[in-house]
């Protein structure tokens, strides 16, 4: 116990077992440390990826909102954009609004990218994305121009006709499959004039298996058996050189001749 300026500092007594244990959570850490800050969630409104010049967007970004955070980063194709607001309204899109979009706060991550495709054309099939997971819910919307009134519309799928209403509407697909794959489109009359839309193709994938609880678990079952042999080497060893510290036992008991007397010879 070493002197410090007239003090008595007391000094930590280092075993190998210690260090094995120290070395074992510095290693394993990382298996059970966060992921980092959570990701910030951008969305789209109206939800589709692709518009007409003079459409309406607005962009939201979705936050965990914590004391002082009062600021947002916008990216656009990688530049940041001079607005710091969780919503960034675009009326009347042009062509150079088209691209990529991404936010994110003090305290999350990059968010998710956003693709924001623009058209010059009479009409249009939107969709939400390109890629759905089997399962997926799909709405396509056959867009006019300014939203002027469309008739007579019919949906397209690889060219055969999938469905046709005199007014207009959405065509849904409640769980999609791998037939549902391929390219769509949709044609409507404004006006006087038949209008066919550009062709969309749109690609069905299986979904990733996700991680089950179990195997989450299991992750789990080294780390912890580590933990609970070194706690055992460890205990063990503090034992044992307690014991050689404090040295064998003091025999108290008397001596054979103090208790026991020999028979004296008659």
């Amino acid at each position: 116990m070493p002197a410090m300026g007239g003090l008595c500092v007391a000094q930590p007594v280092t075993t190998t077992s210690s260090v094995l244990l120290w070395a074992a959570l510095s290693c394993l850490a990382p298996a059970i440390r966060s992921d980092g800050p959570l990701r910030a969630e951008l969305t789209l409104e109206p939800p589709w990826f692709n518009v007409l010049q003079g459409d309406n967007v607005t962009l939201t970004c979705g936050r965990f909102q914590t004391p002082g955070q009062n600021s947002i980063e916008w990216l656009h194709n990688g530049s940041p954009l001079p607005i710091h607001q969780d919503s960034y309204f675009i009326p009347a899109v042009n062509m150079e609004n088209s691209g990529e979009y991404q936010c994110r706060t003090e305290h999350t991550a990059l968010s998710n990218s956003v693709q924001l495709q623009i058209s010059r054309d009479w009409l249009l099939l939107q969709a939400e994305r390109l890629e759905f997971l089997k399962g997926d819910t799909m709405t396509l919307r056959c867009h006019s121009w300014r939203s002027q009134p469309l008739h007579k519309v019919t949906y397209y799928h690889n060219d055969k006709a999938l469905k046709y209403d005199f007014q207009s509407f959405n065509y849904i697909v409640s769980q999609v499959n791998h037939t549902h794959s391929g390219s769509y489109s949709c044609s409507g009359v404004m006006g006087h004039i038949f209008h066919v839309s550009p062709t969309v193709v749109i690609t069905v994938k299986d979904p990733i298996p996700s991680t089950s609880l179990s195997s989450k678990i299991w992750n789990y079952v080294p780390f912890y058996l580590v933990m609970g042999i070194l706690f055992a080497v460890d205990t063990g060893l503090y034992f044992t050189l307690k014991g050689e510290v404090n040295g064998p036992k003091k025999d108290t008991r008397l001596p054979l001749t103090s208790w026991h007397k020999e028979p004296e010879d008659d």
